[in-house]
């Protein structure tokens, strides 16, 4: 009976792996065990350290005579305090064999010196202040991991599996999803985590809650033929699913990968910290040297050298970068990339808009439709139209196929209306059009721009019956289809803006960010969704490596000379900007080039058209499903449910407040050097106090990192 209620009900949401273990890991694996096991010797070894110090202090405070027992082992507890911070010696060699002199090699060099003082307490002090401080540093970024990992989509370890890829149907058996097969049939249950990518094979009332992945708060339906990501959730019904990935290679798996290169790539900012800090350090032990030497006082050297140790420096933006991922993947559905991509967004000064699929839905409907030919059918013409548009994978051609076949899930069951006829010689005219050949004849649709690329001539009629439609003010698009060398039917296209555009606009031109529109569509199409959503700065009729151009423009990077206006001899508005051989950008590793600094040009798209210009853009930002949630062209990514373009504005506010959080922290980290070097330096404070002083100021700058994570959307996206 329980293995019946297993297989049919399914309501345990965690029932992977032994009792006690958390979802997010294999139960039992050896780098779990092995990452608790140091865990538990390194909190052991601390404890002892701590025992031990505790002791030697209170014996050596309750005697005078130093030479009986038990207080004779005074010295010797000291040792043994020391001799427990055998990390700090293993981090000081390894940094000297590695090269530049770490931080590591600074505190050895205080721990040396005070015990060539024979100072035995000040030497375990510090000894024990640094194991203390290294606990705590790991424990804050162990924190901060498992936040980071926390933030990424829910995680599934074991599934039950029905067949196996290849092989009949058997009894269902749990299996680990690292042991998934593409192939392999599983069976998923209401509140269940989906435990790689996967096709819907029969459904039974299945609802997925994708909100994780793309923002969107209502869960989707899911009939058969559907496309399922991993780490989404089951909300409702009973499904059988074939595998169509392995779990490395499932959207989890991806997104695993790109959390991961995003933790370790380094910004600007840091990388001129780490840069500082390798010629500052050798400094540091000069300037101390001197000051030993001038003043015949080992002490005060050695304090100054630790009181100047630039940990708190070095430590201003990591953990800021590692928070504001967590922060922007978690609550906003936002992947940047890489720490270069997230200092490019807080620095953002003027971002170019793609039309449709970012400020409108991309989700286009056919209100209208002139047969220009005195022959023609509709019903005929349509279907060829639907023919060729099937073959391409504009959101122009889904709306037009949509248009005759009508739902598509009914039409592949059978239910809707006859096949479409074969095409032959597909062709994409650029992202003007198409055309193919039907029974012989050339069958096309496109904008104006495709008619003349194809030395087609736009009837009077239609021109008079595209004028009719603009007269009523609405934003649509055009699109002309043609059969052989006539145009025998123009329609009209609508796109409904998102809900959410005009309030994203304003707050991102509240920061001082200058939008601009860049759209394919036509001027007019443009202009009127643009009046929508308050931007003043539109372009229409543009080709992909228009919109890379005009973001060369304002990067500075195109000659002197070029304006936005069209050149005399082109009959459309547009763009016709030469490409220059070499581009800045932020590159996917973080990797940039050298350009002119002029502005902080982003750019925001659907990612379909747009791939030149969010590659050639300091920071470029795609709206995608999360199917396509790692590509390649974009640095940003953003879901594309829900108030999408709002959360965008929230990430932007976000990524500002933490930049202006490790500048706070670089501010309050030197001033506490000067201070403790000042006083270092005239003698007024003591070893201990200086080991205090580093790892106080550095203890409060990690905690200031952290803020992040504590911080309200609402509150983030008012300052």
């Amino acid at each position: 009976m329980q293995a019946l209620n297993d297989q049919v009900l399914g309501s345990r949401i965690l029932q992977a792996g032994a009792a006690g273990s958390k979802p997010n890991e294999a139960p039992g694996s050896l780098l779990t065990q092995l990452s608790n096991a140091d865990s538990f010797v390194s909190r052991g070894v601390l404890l002892l350290q701590a025992a031990a110090f505790l002791v030697a202090l209170t014996l050596q405070s309750m005697t005078t005579d130093p030479h009986t027992f038990p207080f004779s082992s005074v010295p010797a507890l000291f040792l043994l305090t020391m001799l427990l911070a055998h990390a700090l010696l293993k981090r000081a060699l390894l940094s000297l064999r590695a090269g530049p002199i770490s931080v590591h090699v600074l505190m050895l060099i205080v721990l040396l010196g005070a015990l060539f003082l024979g100072e035995l307490r000040e030497a375990a002090t510090v000894a024990l202040l640094i194991s203390a401080s290294e606990w705590i540093l790991s424990r804050a970024h162990g924190a901060v991991e498992a936040a980071l990992q926390q933030s990424l989509v829910g995680a599934a370890t074991h599934a039950t599996r029905l067949a196996a890829a290849g092989a009949p149907r058997g009894n269902a058996v749990a299996v680990r999803i690292v042991d998934l097969l593409p192939g392999d049939v599983v069976l998923l249950r209401c509140g269940e985590v989906i435990p790689t990518d996967g096709c819907v094979l029969h459904s039974d009332g299945m609802m997925v809650d994708e909100a994780s992945v793309t923002g969107e708060a209502l869960p989707a339906d899911k009939p058969v033929g559907s496309l399922l990501l991993s780490g989404t959730l089951v909300a409702a019904g009973v499904a059988e699913v074939e595998c169509t990935a392995r779990a490395e290679d499932s959207f989890q798996g991806r997104m695993q990968s790109a959390v991961n290169e995003a933790r370790c790539s380094s910004s600007q900012t840091e990388e001129f910290i780490n840069r500082f800090a390798a010629v500052y350090t050798p400094f540091v032990v000069v300037g101390s040297t001197l000051l030993a030497l001038i003043t015949g006082d080992l002490g005060r050297g050695l304090t100054a050298l630790v009181a100047a140790c630039p940990c708190a420096i070095v430590g201003a933006a990591p953990v800021v970068q590692a928070c504001a991922f967590v922060r922007l993947l978690s609550d906003l559905q936002v992947l940047v990339k890489n720490a270069r991509a997230l200092e490019a967004l807080a620095q953002l000064t003027k971002l170019a808009v793609d039309k449709t699929g970012t400020l409108t839905w991309g989700c286009f409907e056919l209100s209208e439709a002139s047969v220009l030919a005195p022959d023609g059918s509709r019903e005929e013409l349509l279907k060829l139209l639907a023919a060729v548009e099937s073959r391409d994978s504009h959101p122009l051609a889904g709306c037009l196929v949509r248009s005759h076949v009508g739902c598509a899930a009914a039409y592949s069951a059978g239910k809707g209306p006859a096949a479409l006829p074969a095409v032959d010689n597909f062709t994409r005219v650029e992202s003007m059009g198409v055309w193919g050949i039907i029974g012989g004849k050339v069958i096309g649709a496109g904008s104006a721009g495709f008619l003349e690329a194809m030395a087609i001539d736009l009837p009077e009629e239609a021109v008079r019956q595209r004028r009719v439609w603009e007269a009523t003010g609405s934003a649509f698009t055009p699109v002309y289809m043609t059969v052989d060398d006539d145009v025998v039917m123009v329609l009209r296209l609508e796109d409904e803006v998102r809900a959410d555009a005009a309030a994203a606009v304003a707050c991102l031109q509240s920061l001082g960010i200058q939008l601009a529109v860049l759209s394919g569509d036509t001027q007019r199409a443009a202009d009127v969704v643009a009046a929508q959503v308050g931007i003043q700065e539109v372009l229409g009729k543009l080709k992909p490596l228009d919109k890379q151009a005009w973001v060369q423009k304002k990067q500075g990077l195109l000659d002197t000379g070029v304006g936005d206006e069209k050149e005399p001899s082109d009959p459309e508005p547009g763009l016709k900007f030469p490409l220059l051989r070499t581009l800045e950008r932020v590159g996917q590793d973080g990797s940039s080039t050298t350009r002119r600094p002029q502005e902080v040009v982003g750019m925001l798209g659907d990612g379909l058209n747009d791939g030149p210009a969010l590659a050639a853009a300091d920071v470029g930002i795609a709206i995608s499903s999360g199917l396509q949630l790692t590509t390649e062209a974009a640095h940003v990514v953003l879901g594309s449910g829900g108030s999408v373009l709002l959360r965008f504005a929230r990430a932007v506010r976000l990524a500002r407040r933490c930049r202006a959080l490790i500048t706070q922290n670089l501010v309050f980290a030197f001033t506490a050097k000067l201070l403790a070097l000042s006083l270092a330096a005239t003698g007024d404070l003591t070893l201990t106090l200086g080991v205090l002083c580093d790892i106080g100021s550095l203890l409060l700058v990690l905690l200031n990192s952290l803020r992040p994570l504590f911080w309200a959307l609402e509150e983030s996206s008012r300052q």
